[in-house]
């Protein structure tokens, strides 16, 4: 409080006490006294509110130089998320927003701030757990990858005999770019929400669809003109495959089989990916306790089957398992994941479009990592 702030309160204070002693005294006060006291306080009272008026009218710059020193700002500044979500709300940006956001879309574009985007990666893996499992980098443009294969072991080794290298290779792997697009449409009410509650409220909307899309790639892509899944991993045969005759049941027997096909060099990692209904149709009703333990439910929910743990996803055919190491499945998130919107297509319906848009392919690198079981449908 400065001191004009001060002495209104000190002036107000006795306003207040000449009311009450006129209020309470009635024949003991002295009125004229207290009339040109009141006088006197009013007008000082003027004086200080018009001195205040003055001095809140003026307004002092800093120096050019001063603001140029402190922006600073960066896709991680949180003035630029914020800029950068009221920008996608269609809500006017204040002034440190607005430098924060010429700044940075001046050197880079409208980038997406960095945590925006962890939120979307974060909720892309959620939704996609596959995600988790796979080789998954973050790499601008193409890339060209090498995978270790599986390796010998050491040789015994004779004194004095010639040594031959082992027979370790590496498998290079070259991934390119496939675009996956969002759009949603929403009513403008969405600029009414907080900046928080708006970015958590788009990162889910646009993560889920998008997600499902590569998942749904990463296991059924053909690779033609689209990432290769694991299930073209290979040109299945006796060799890699086992299929259950259509009318024939799923049988012990089968599954053991099955995972005996796997090469004993990927088994360490190894992991089943079968659907929800697959695995609770196919395999939890071979269960016999007194017989075997074909499945086991782990305390937080997951899945075991012969020991091998269980990914779940609907993007798998019904009836149709996967065994294998998902380390081999090389893919590449060459961009953060771009998000625009635009009023102009929900003009006349007052909504907004947002769109959000990533680029990724895939690749299993060894064939032989994986094998598959299928029943074939009755």
């Amino acid at each position: 409080m400065n001191k004009l702030q001060e002495r209104m309160f000190e002036i107000n204070t006795r306003k207040a006490e000449i009311r009450k002693n006129i209020e309470t005294n009635k024949e003991k006060v002295d009125l004229d006294k207290y009339e040109k006291e009141l006088r006197a306080l009013n007008t000082e009272l003027e004086d200080i509110q018009k001195r205040m008026k003055l001095a809140d009218g003026i307004t002092i710059e800093k120096p050019k130089e001063n603001i140029e020193m402190k922006d600073n700002f960066t896709v991680d500044s949180k003035e630029y998320r914020s800029a950068f979500l009221k920008k996608l709300q269609g809500n006017r940006l204040n002034e440190v927003e607005q430098r924060a956001y010429s700044s940075v879309s001046d050197s880079a574009g409208a980038a997406i701030p960095t945590q925006t985007s962890d939120q979307l990666i974060s909720k892309i893996k959620q939704v996609a757990p596959i995600l988790n499992e796979i080789t998954l980098l973050q790499v601008a443009g193409d890339v060209k990858f090498a995978v270790e294969d599986v390796r010998d072991n050491a040789a015994r080794h004779t004194e004095n005999a010639t040594v031959n290298p082992a027979g370790d290779k590496l498998v290079s792997v070259s991934l390119g770019g496939y675009e996956y697009v969002k759009v949603i449409s929403i009513s403008k009410t969405v600029q009414t929400m907080a900046v928080d509650a708006f970015e958590g409220w788009l990162t889910r909307i646009l993560s889920e669809d998008i997600a499902r899309a590569i998942e749904n790639d990463i296991i059924n892509g053909t690779g033609t003109d689209q990432p290769k899944g694991v299930a073209y991993a290979n040109t299945w045969d006796d060799t890699n495959s086992l299929t259950v005759a259509s009318g024939s049941s799923l049988t012990y027997a089968n599954v053991c089989n099955f995972v005996g096909l796997l090469p004993g060099g990927y088994d360490a990692n190894a992991k089943f990916l079968m659907s929800k209904k697959t695995l609770y149709q196919d395999y939890i009703q071979l269960m016999d306790k007194s017989k075997n333990d074909l499945v086991i439910r782990n305390a937080d929910g997951t899945f075991n089957v012969l020991g091998y743990p269980v990914l779940l996803s609907d993007s798998v055919t019904l009836h149709d398992a996967y065994l294998g190491d998902f380390t081999k499945i090389v893919a590449n998130l060459s961009q953060n994941i771009a998000v625009e919107s635009s009023v102009e297509s929900g003009f006349r319906s007052n909504s907004i479009d947002f769109r959000g848009a990533a680029i990724f392919d895939s690749k299993p690198a060894i064939g032989e990592a994986f094998v598959k079981l299928t029943k074939a449908e009755a």
